[in-house]
């Protein structure tokens, strides 16, 4: 049956074409295969902020290096830089968006899968530099004068327990900085890693305050929205262990802070439920 041999080689290479499909396909980057993951941060220098129609700061960078691992591609991603409430509020109630960089708190824990830490930064009362009163605590802060800050900021969650006439909420810390500088506020709470690039944009500079109080030491967070797949979570995940364990991050971390980032191994906190 001279037949028989042309067929089964025929049969062979149609089962290895579809077998190498399956192969190719299994192989290609999970982000590949799902809806586009949306990236929000805010304006937050030197974490994120825009220069010249371009998005930038350590987090940008960071997020950059870190989709070109999942992609497996060159592609610029889209980052887009909103004010944090309407960011947090979009990321609240819609899958595939990553937001960045975020504190965690027991609220957000039940809503965000988290990736990181990836930074850290102490959430402090600054004064103005010729205020020369230091409160002991954030009870006799209060008592001296209001404290400005803006919303959905941790210094919020951290005044919570503040009456609510000695708080001056803004939607932005630039907002806030302007408040104590121009004494309409006694003091301005902020996260310590952005102060400096806040006051920048305000043409003041780093002295022009002085921090007064330590609230809390935070560590920063990668956080995707519910209903985003685990697979494209953990691929995020497995992407910023090896930065870290080739030093890349290390190195970007330097660039950005001029300081070693003396942080724990990435690791994946599954929102609770």
């Amino acid at each position: 049956m001279p037949t028989i041999k042309p067929l089964f080689w025929a049969c062979l290479i149609v089962c290895g074409c579809i077998f190498a499909g399956f192969v190719q396909a299994g192989n290609e980057p999970p982000e590949s295969r799902l809806v586009p993951l949306r990236l929000l941060t805010e304006a937050w220098p030197p974490m994120s902020y825009e220069y010249q129609g371009q998005t930038d700061g350590y987090a940008v960078a960071l997020v950059k290096a870190l989709n070109h691992k999942v992609t497996a591609t060159d592609d610029e991603p889209v980052i887009e830089i909103l004010p944090w409430a309407r960011a947090i509020n979009m990321a609240t109630h819609h899958a595939n968006i990553l937001l960045f960089a975020t504190s965690i708190d027991k609220q957000r824990r039940q809503q965000f899968d988290f990736v990181g830490p990836i930074a850290e930064t102490r959430i402090q009362l600054y004064a103005r530099m010729d205020d020369d009163f230091t409160p002991a605590d954030l009870s006799q802060a209060a008592a001296a004068g209001n404290i400005a800050i803006y919303r959905h900021s941790p210094a919020q969650r951290l005044l919570r327990d503040i009456a609510d006439e000695r708080l001056l909420i803004s939607g932005f810390p630039q907002y806030s900085a302007r408040q104590l500088l121009h004494k309409r506020v006694r003091y301005w709470c902020q996260a310590e890693i952005a102060v400096q690039g806040v006051l920048r944009q305000l043409d003041q500079p780093l002295t022009a305050v002085r921090p007064v109080l330590e609230l809390a030491h935070l560590r920063l967070y990668l956080a995707f929205s519910s209903g985003t797949d685990p697979a494209r979570v953990e691929a995020w995940h497995k992407a910023l262990l090896a930065l870290q364990r080739s030093g890349e991050f290390d190195a970007l971390y330097f660039e950005w802070f001029g300081a070693k980032a003396s942080l724990p191994e990435a690791e994946v906190l599954w929102h609770s439920h």
